[in-house]
């Protein structure tokens, strides 16, 4: 069973809707037969390299949100983070353009480094406070993930995984995705937002049963 989950790396649902699905996978039975493929999202593909606002002004100033809301929701989020093993540190985030970023796990699609170069740019964003547009970073990210180094230079220093991102934001739009995390099970099956474990628990039991109802 394969999983096409599209997600931004600066979307803290996206971060808490992976390590829920590992959850998920965890409590069902036949978890070690799902593919999960990373397909990228750019909630703002006009970033640029970096922005000199904090997330917390950013956020106030896009939804007229008060200080007190956004920590309010920071705190929510970082709750929900503990639960499943997502550290998030608001405070330290450093915004500016994921594009490198999902070049880079575009690159690592299919291999063993994909799982693993995704959360790690997840970690740097959110947990460490690092610059996603930075390719030193990126490039930390992708040896840490077991990602070849030079792979990953010449990604980095090309428009390598251009044109692969542009066809996974294509394909959103085309099924009418405005919003990430966004998860296709086989195809079929859509599941939006960051859903509770118990939520895609069962979404996973009911797309299995279906698949192997039509065998």
């Amino acid at each position: 069973m394969q999983i096409d989950l599209w997600s931004d790396f600066a979307c803290p649902w996206c971060a808490l809707g992976i390590y829920r699905l590992d959850a998920a996978r965890a409590q069902f039975a036949h978890g070690d037969a799902i593919t999960v493929v990373h397909r990228s999202f750019e909630l703002d593909p006009r970033a640029p390299a970096r922005r000199p606002q904090s997330m917390a002004e950013r956020l106030a100033h896009k939804y007229g949100m008060s200080p007190e809301q956004v920590r309010a929701g920071h705190e929510r989020l970082t709750s929900m983070g503990h639960e499943v093993g997502m550290e998030f540190h608001f405070d330290r985030i450093q915004l500016g353009s994921t594009f490198d970023a999902h070049r880079l796990a575009q690159a690592a699609r299919g291999t063993e480094s994909e799982d693993a170069l995704v959360k790690g740019l997840f970690a740097a964003y959110f947990t460490d406070g690092e610059l996603l547009s930075d390719h030193a970073v990126l490039l930390g990210a992708a040896t840490a993930a077991g990602m070849d180094a030079d792979v990953a230079r010449q990604v980095l220093a090309s428009d390598a995984g251009t044109d692969a991102v542009r066809a996974d934001e294509q394909a959103a739009s085309e099924l009418g995705i405005t919003g990430v995390p966004h998860f296709v099970i086989n195809g079929k099956w859509a599941v939006p937002g960051a859903q509770d474990v118990e939520t895609l628990r069962l979404a996973l039991d009911r797309a299995w049963a279906r698949t192997e109802a039509v065998r």
